[in-house]
């Protein structure tokens, strides 16, 4: 999680990013291939605006010291662009299935139907007694949340979580579950494709 922040900070973006940044803007999270000059391939992200000049850039579990250095390289020594690595500061629980909705919706008085949070679109919500930004999407395809938690939370979401869908079949995933979905979606992985 790289929080890119200053008043050339959708500059920066919108030149490394395969995708229209500038989307991000009123709630909307943009999935992007991070692109060298020529054309290659040397991430995928999600963007998020959290407010006016700041960017939420969320990379690979294992690569965001390599995606922070790439950006960092990047960006002019004339633009006004600080990249931060927050990494530590939020975890991501991500929520997927059929039923998805249903759960987190149990949990918030905030509304997260299709027509308040669509697909491709983040908003802060209350959840089990913690702030959370919660991200209509799904790395695997399907209905699923990306749920950003303040760290000192996680734990507290987690087990709400699991308690909350005890009744709605929730299990936990494991990552070759994960990566045989995401394939099917057509997602990309960086090193994988």
């Amino acid at each position: 999680k790289l929080l890119l922040q200053g008043r050339d900070a959708l500059a920066v973006l919108q030149r490394l990013c395969a995708a229209d940044v500038a989307a991000a803007d009123n709630g909307r999270v943009v999935y992007t291939a991070m692109l060298n000059p020529r054309g290659g391939y040397e991430s995928d992200c999600t963007v998020m605006r959290l407010a006016p000049e700041r960017y939420l850039i969320v990379t690979g579990s294992a690569q965001p010291v390599r995606d922070a250095d790439w950006i960092q390289r990047h960006i002019e020594p004339h633009e006004y662009a600080v990249l931060h690595d927050a990494s530590n500061q939020w975890s991501v629980l991500s929520l997927m299935g059929p039923r998805s909705r249903e759960l987190l919706q149990s949990l918030t008085a905030d509304d997260v139907s299709a027509a308040a949070l669509p697909f491709a679109h983040a908003a802060e919500i209350d959840l089990a007694h913690a702030r959370v930004r919660a991200a209509r999407m799904a790395y695997v395809g399907g209905p699923g949340f990306e749920l950003y938690v303040p760290v000192e939370m996680a734990r507290h979401v987690y087990l709400a979580l699991h308690e909350a869908g005890r009744g709605l079949g929730l299990v936990d995933a494991g990552y070759y579950a994960l990566d045989a979905l995401r394939i099917e979606a057509g997602r990309r992985a960086w090193g994988a494709e």
